[in-house]
């Protein structure tokens, strides 16, 4: 019976609930969250942790279901799709718990993909038609909003 919940194991119920909030997000969790490295990797294992704790204490904890969250974590389809059935049914029987974990699966979606707190260089974020273009942290950052263009080095010549 696991009595502590590692990453692996919350990584796979976080990734569930994210694909429910944030259509597809689970499936890019891990990729997303190495790709950006440093500060994002540490806060996104901290936000990762607290979904999978708050899934696991109250849907599957003491309930058996401990090696259908070891296959998910394999990626077993089939265990996988027993435990979404399972949280869905979970989310949808009491609004309380619904809420708590769509607000923290949106902590973990803004850790992870509005990157807020990244370190990482060559970055360009595009969030609800704003950019933001971040080179490296000791240097500009270039924010564009509708309609405009950002020229890296010289604008090109009005021929008009």
């Amino acid at each position: 019976m696991i009595e502590t919940l590692s990453l692996t194991a919350a990584t796979a119920l976080a990734k569930i609930v994210l694909d429910k909030f944030f259509d597809g997000a689970g499936q890019k969790l891990e990729a997303t969250a190495t790709n950006l490295g440093g500060t994002v990797v540490e806060k996104a294992n901290e936000k990762i942790m607290q979904l999978g704790n708050l899934i696991w204490q109250r849907c599957f904890k003491g309930k058996g279901i401990d090696q259908r969250l070891e296959a998910a974590t394999e990626g077993s389809a089939a265990d996988i799709k027993v435990l979404k059935d399972y949280i869905d049914k979970e989310l949808e029987a009491n609004d309380d718990f619904s809420k708590e974990v769509e607000q923290t699966a949106g902590d973990l979606h803004k850790v992870v993909f509005e990157m807020n707190d990244m370190n990482a260089q060559n970055v360009q974020q595009n969030f609800d038609r704003q950019n933001t273009q971040v080179n490296a942290s000791n240097t500009n950052v270039y924010n564009v909003g509708d309609k405009s263009t950002v020229y890296f080095g010289n604008p090109p010549a009005n021929n008009g």
